[in-house]
C-alpha cells in the first residue's frame, strides 16, 4: 500500500539493524554480557523493517500533513527500536524506564536513570551512536524536508537556516552529502583531540559521538568531570561550541579558507556574545574571587547549556540562583540555526527581538511599514508568524508537563527546570541535591511525560500536533457524523 509513514518506519528499522549488530560485535570483543541480546534484537528490528518496507510503497503525491507524519513516525520508530534494545539487554527492566532512556538516546538528551559505570560497552556504544546518528538525521531533515514544512520559520520564505543550507550545491543531495561529510570529519577530529588530551581510546570515540551530536551521554557517571583533566574539559568546550554552530557556515568558511565568514555572520556573533556575557554574569554572581578553574567551569557550564549538550564538569549544587537562571535561559535559546543543537535557536530569538523593536516603533509611528532584516536576509511575515507561533506552542507545553513532574515527585523548582531542560534536549536541571537525579525521583507518569517533552524538543511541536490531529481525524469525522445524524432526527 502507498504509505510514506510505512516507508519511513521500515527504513529506520532496517538502518538500525547494522548499528545493533556492530554494537553486539564490540560487546563480544569486550566479553560483555549483552552481545546476544543486542544481536537478536537487531535481527528482529531489521526483519520487521524489511517486512514493513516490502508492504509499503512511497506515494506519488505527498501532502504536507503526511510529510509531518513521516518525520514524527521516523522518530517514533527509532524510539521503539532503542526501547527494544534496553529491554532485551535488561539495562532497563520497566517499560517506562526503557522508553525514557530510549527517548534520551534518540533526541540527544543527557538525562538518565542508569549508572553509566555499570553498563556494558555494547549498550554504552549503542546509546552514543544513537545520539550521533539522530543528529545526523537532523541534517538530512534540514536539507530535504524542512524547506517543505516551514516549521518555526525555517522555510524558503525568509528561512535563514534552510536557505543557507541549500546554497551549498545546486542539488539537495549534494548539499546533504557535504554537510554529512563535514559532520563525520569533525567527529573524527574530536575523537583524536580527546585521545591526545589523555582520554582512553574507546572513551574518546564515544565522547566524540556525544559531543558533536550535542547528546551528552558519557562513559562515566560523573560525566566529563570524572576524568579530572583540564585538557579534556577544554576539548569538550571547543567541541560543544562547534556542535552549536551552523554547519553550512562552517562548511563555507573551511572550504574557502575564509574565517572572516564567522565574523560577518550576525548570528555567530550573537552566539559567541551570549557565551561571553553569560560567563561574566555567572562569575559576577559568585561569592568568591574567581580562579582559573572557576572560569573554566563557568565557561563549561555555559557552553554545555547553550549547545544543549548537557555535559557536567563539576558540582552544580553550589551554583548561585542567578547562575541557575542564566543557564535556564541559555537552554531555551539553544544553538545556531542549521546546527545539531536543540533549543529554540539563536536566529529565532534575534528575529523576535527585531519584531518587538518594530512594534514599539509602530506604537509611536502607526503608519510605519518596516521590514525585519537579519543580516542580509529579509524575514517575511509568514516566517515571522511561524516563529512566534512555534515559541508560543512550545512555551505552553512547559506548564502542564511541569505540573505532571510536580505531581510525580518533584518540587516546583525542579519540575519547571527539568521541563525546560527536557524540551531543549539538555538533560541536567536544578532544584534537587544533584543535577541528574530528576528522572530517578519520578515514576511512570513522569517518565512518559519526560519522553514526550524530549521528542517534542527534537522534532518540534508543530509536526507533533499536526500528526496527533491526523491520528484523531477519523474519530472527529465519526463524532461529526453522529451529531449531524442526531440533528436530523431531532428536526424530523
Amino acid at each position: 500500500m502507498e504509505s510514506a509513514v510505512g516507508v519511513t518506519v521500515g527504513a529506520v528499522w532496517v538502518l538500525s539493524a547494522p548499528v545493533f549488530v556492530f554494537c553486539a560485535a564490540v560487546d563480544f570483543l569486550d566479553r560483555g554480557p549483552d552481545c546476544i541480546p543486542l544481536l537478536v534484537s537487531g535481527l528482529i528490528v531489521g526483519l520487521l523493517g524489511l517486512l514493513v518496507v516490502r508492504l509499503s510503497s512511497f506515494p506519488s503525491s505527498l501532502p504536507v500533513s503526511r510529510l509531518f507524519a513521516s518525520v514524527v513516525s521516523g522518530a517514533v520508530a527509532a524510539l521503539i527500536a532503542v526501547t527494544v534494545a534496553h529491554l532485551a539487554t535488561d539495562t532497563s527492566i520497566a517499560l517506562d524506564v526503557a522508553l525514557v532512556e530510549a527517548a534520551a538516546t534518540v533526541t540527544g538528551t543527557n538525562a538518565s536513570t542508569l549508572n553509566a559505570d555499570s553498563m556494558s560497552l555494547g549498550v554504552t556504544l549503542l546509546r552514543a551512536l544513537g545520539q550521533w546518528l539522530s543528529a545526523g538525521a537532523i541534517i538530512v531533515v534540514l536539507v530535504r524536508v524542512m524547506p517543505h514544512l516551514g516549521v518555526g520559520g525555517l522555510d524558503a520564505d525568509g528561512g535563514v537556516a534552510t536557505r543557507s543550507a541549500r546554497r551549498l550545491a545546486p542539488r539537495s543531495g549534494s548539499t546533504m552529502a557535504r554537510l554529512v561529510s563535514l559532520y563525520i570529519g569533525l567527529t573524527v577530529l574530536c575523537a583524536f583531540a580527546y585521545l591526545v588530551a589523555g582520554m582512553p581510546w574507546m572513551d574518546s570515540w564515544i565522547h566524540s559521538f556525544t559531543t558533536l551530536s550535542s547528546g551528552g551521554f558519557s562513559t562515566r557517571s560523573g560525566s566529563i568531570g570524572a576524568f579530572d583533566s583540564p585538557a579534556i574539559e577544554w576539548v569538550a568546550i571547543v567541541g560543544m561550541v562547534v556542535a552549536g554552530t551552523s554547519l553550512p557556515l562552517m562548511f563555507r568558511a573551511l572550504r574557502r579558507g575564509d574565517l572572516h565568514r564567522f565574523v560577518r555572520s550576525v548570528e555567530f556573533r550573537t552566539y559567541i556574545g551570549l557565551i561571553l556575557i553569560s560567563v561574566v554574569a555567572c562569575i559576577a554572581w559568585s561569592d568568591t574571587w574567581p580562579t582559573v578553574s572557576d572560569l573554566r567551569h563557568s565557561l563549561f557550564a555555559v557552553v554545555s547549556a547553550l549547545s544543549t549538550t548537557g555535559y557536567l564538569a563539576g558540582d552544580l549544587e553550589s551554583v548561585s540562583y542567578g547562575s541557575e537562571a542564566v543557564l535556564l535561559v541559555l537552554m531555551v535559546v539553544g544553538g545556531m540555526s542549521a546546527s545539531v543543537a536543540g533549543g529554540f535557536k539563536v536566529m529565532r530569538f534575534m528575529v523576535l527581538g527585531r519584531y518587538i523593536r518594530r512594534e514599539l516603533r509602530r506604537s509611536i509611528h502607526p503608519a510605519l511599514v518596516g521590514k525585519i532584516h537579519l543580516g542580509r536576509s529579509v524575514i517575511g511575515e509568514v516566517a515571522l508568524s511561524r516563529i512566534i507561533g512555534e515559541l508560543f506552542l512550545a512555551s505552553m507545553t512547559i506548564i502542564p508537563i511541569a505540573m505532571l513532574f510536580s505531581a510525580d515527585g518533584l518540587d516546583l523548582e525542579a519540575a519547571i527546570s527539568f521541563a525546560v531542560s527536557s524540551l531543549s534536549n539538555v538533560g541536567f536541571a536544578f532544584g534537587l541535591g544533584g543535577p541528574d537525579g530528576h528522572l530517578q525521583m519520578m515514576g511512570a507518569v513522569g517518565h512518559l511525560a519526560a519522553a514526550l517533552m524530549m521528542l517534542v524538543g527534537r522534532v518540534s511541536i508543530t509536526p507533533v500536533l499536526v500528526t496527533l490531529g491526523g491520528v484523531g481525524e477519523p474519530l472527529q469525522q465519526k463524532v461529526r457524523h453522529m451529531r449531524r445524524t442526531a440533528t436530523r432526527e431531532v428536526l424530523r
